[in-house]
């Protein structure tokens, strides 16, 4: 079984499935059965849920979430599911969970059901946006959602206990590099390097919070000038909250030309209630680039070893060194003002 076999023959899998995993649930059926984009590493279905509970007849539009081969995430659906599970209801513009199939019996790839929310996920629509006063508010509320996701205490969600600040900041730091280990397919000894540079001088987070790992245009919802919904938490893990306001305004996506990062910090701060630090962001400006790197080598390498078809992943080493070459722009950056300090 494959997850993109056909679609009739999921369709009433996924019926059997939630009839097991929703007990009680009677009359249960499903509506408007389609398949959507789910990005690069998975493939997406929506549907609208209907069963009878208590008597009382329910309604649910939904959205399956199914991996596939060769994806240039390695993430885990599990963990991804147990996240949104334990976030409900503190504060952050996440979906519900509604279900897990970890085995991936219903579409052949580890899968999770979601509730599905109202709004547009397109980055290009976001980013050539021409109501410019809108694109503002977008942003301006895109900072208030990222605050609302990092004033979760870790502790509440209860997946990340017993981990020191500054070691869940290197841990992410070890993880990419151990991904571009496993999938480089050149030895590439300046990533090497900037990964030494990374662990030399990552910076203790001034709060250690939920971070989403992959915030960004394409990875939110947005309606008119509102965000409706973050998605897309596969990457998501305790660390420095910077990190995602630096993901944010990686070059290839970032909304600059709406709202300078300075502005985007200014509404974060005043809404989260705590600095994130300058300093601290600009790290993470680098750290984005060699994470960048990483998931671009690892689609290539999926390409290449034939686990994808997915052609997007063919040229995807080709971005790497436009990375590496903003890296030791930025370093460059960060050493003149530390001079500029000194002096």
């Amino acid at each position: 079984m494959s997850a993109g076999e056909n679609d009739a023959a999921i369709q009433p899998r996924i019926v059997e499935w939630l009839c097991d995993v929703m007990p009680q649930a009677t009359a249960l059926s499903i509506s408007g059965f389609s398949r959507i984009f789910g990005g690069n590493a998975r493939i997406a279905w929506a549907f609208d849920l209907h069963w009878t509970e208590a008597g009382q007849r329910k309604f649910l539009p939904c959205i399956m979430l199914s991996q596939v081969a060769g994806r240039h995430v390695d993430s885990d659906v599990t963990a991804e599911y147990r996240l949104l599970k334990a976030i409900t209801g503190c504060g952050s513009r996440a979906p519900a969970a509604l279900a897990l199939d970890a085995e991936g019996r219903v579409s052949g790839g580890p899968a999770i059901v979601l509730q599905r929310l109202e709004g547009e996920a397109s980055a290009v629509a976001f980013l050539n946006h021409a109501n410019e006063e809108e694109a503002q508010q977008r942003c301006r509320d895109l900072a208030v959602a990222s605050a609302e996701l990092h004033r979760i205490e870790v502790a509440q969600v209860g997946l990340f206990t017993g981990i020191a600040p500054r070691e869940a900041a290197l841990d992410q730091i070890s993880h990419w590099e151990q991904q571009f280990l496993d999938h480089r397919q050149e030895p590439l000894p300046v990533v090497v390097h900037l990964f030494s540079w990374l662990k030399r001088h990552c910076p203790t987070p001034t709060r250690l919070c939920l971070v989403h790992g992959d915030l960004r245009p394409g990875n939110f919802l947005y309606r008119g000038a509102d965000v409706t919904a973050l998605l897309d938490w596969e990457m998501a893990h305790a660390g420095d909250p910077a990190e995602d306001i630096a993901w944010i305004y990686r070059p290839l996506w970032s909304p600059e030309k709406f709202m300078p990062i300075e502005e985007f910090v200014r509404v974060y701060r005043e809404r989260a209630g705590f600095d994130i630090g300058m300093e601290n962001l600009r790290f993470y400006q680098v750290f984005s680039e060699m994470k960048f790197a990483a998931l671009s080598l690892t689609a290539s390498h999926s390409a290449l070893s034939g686990q994808s078809d997915n052609l997007r992943h063919l040229d995807r080493a080709a971005k790497v060194a436009a990375s590496l070459a903003r890296c030791f722009q930025l370093i460059d950056g960060l050493y003149r003002e530390a001079v500029d300090v000194s002096a």
